[in-house]
């Protein structure tokens, strides 16, 4: 990977009391620092920073594996001695969706597109959180036949709100009612 060669830094965010939040590393730390402060509730308890850096990436990459184990960072769940499993998982969820995380996806593949082509769902996870759905393509076209329908819904709804007659505003309204409806059923 063209980052391999990059001097890499292994960085250390501690709160105010000194207990540390999250180890990483990056090969520029201000712009990750930036991509935390965007994405990461715990980001304004930061207080202070250490910086220490690496040749190359896979030096730094060893170097926060040992020091996450060692030091186990509130925050990062990867390598920690009390990593909660539980993101790590091929479940089927209580809405029927089979759920597995992308880690154990590869060696199954070819029984979760047996399972979407016979009509189930399976969700792919990262972090514990679905990232992609795999579905069968009639579903799949059910999908597209349903978005198509809210569109035109949509579109209906502000036609007669435009036209602006009291008829044409009580259509609308029923209209409206309708595509919430069925915006409800779509993304249950």
């Amino acid at each position: 990977m063209w980052l391999d060669e990059k001097p890499t830094a292994l960085y250390r965010l501690y709160d105010a009391d000194g207990t540390l939040l999250y180890i990483g590393i990056s090969h520029q730390p201000e712009v990750r620092f930036e991509q935390h402060a965007d994405r990461k509730e715990w980001w304004p308890l930061v207080a202070r920073r250490e910086i220490q850096w690496f040749d190359d990436r896979p030096t730094a990459a060893t170097a926060e594996a040992a020091a996450i184990r060692a030091e186990d960072p509130e925050h990062k769940g990867t390598y920690s001695p009390r990593r909660s499993r539980k993101t790590v998982r091929h479940v089927v969820a209580g809405d029927g969706v089979e759920e597995i995380s992308l880690s154990l996806a590869r060696s199954k593949l070819t029984g979760l597109v047996r399972t979407a082509e016979a009509g189930g769902t399976v969700a792919f996870l990262h972090h514990g959180r679905r990232e992609a759905l795999l579905v069968s393509v009639d579903e799949y076209r059910q999908i597209l036949r349903n978005r198509r329908m809210l569109e035109a819904l949509r579109q209906l709804a502000a036609s007669l709100e435009e036209e602006g007659s009291v008829d044409a505003l009580n259509s609308a309204s029923v209209v409206r009612e309708a595509l919430d409806e069925a915006e409800q059923r779509v993304d249950s």
